[in-house]
């Protein structure tokens, strides 16, 4: 199910741990028939934040969605989810492809120069805002067993 982030995550400042929103973008349901309305709020954990640094290395983000909060008339329940296996679970900023095509270029002293500036240029950080998309599966509960 397609879901979208409510909070804003930077591999500059979070943590491993850190909590973060999201809600879902469409009506779904669970396996057990819930119902999850469109913008069913939606928690889950940073399992990895790693910030930008020397030698053009990018940050990272790693997200792990966990649950769905469903109001029924019973009351809140949650529903278990986890990350579509067909998203990446990592996030990383891509490098343009000029840049590594002329990274190899071998001129004579233009080339030594772009090398010393590659060792110290620092990388790109990467921030999943409120309105990026990803997607969930609602899976059984994960506590009574193997789901496969």
């Amino acid at each position: 199910m397609p879901v979208a982030m409510v909070d804003k995550v930077e591999s500059r400042s979070a943590k491993s741990g850190w909590t973060f929103r999201f809600r879902t973008t469409e009506n779904a349901a669970a396996p057990d028939g819930t119902k999850i309305p469109s913008g069913t709020l939606g928690y889950g954990l940073i399992r990895t934040a790693d910030a930008a640094a020397r030698r053009n290395h990018d940050g990272s983000l790693a997200l792990e969605p966990r649950y769905l909060v469903v109001t029924t008339p019973h009351g809140a329940r949650r529903i278990q989810v986890s990350m579509n296996p067909t998203l990446p679970v990592v996030w990383t900023p891509s490098e343009p492809l000029l840049n590594k095509a002329a990274s190899h270029i071998p001129l004579p002293i233009p080339g030594l120069v772009m090398s010393g500036v590659n060792q110290v240029r620092w990388g790109r950080n990467i921030t999943l805002g409120p309105g990026f998309k990803f997607g969930v599966l609602p899976v059984d509960d994960l506590t009574k067993g193997p789901v496969c």
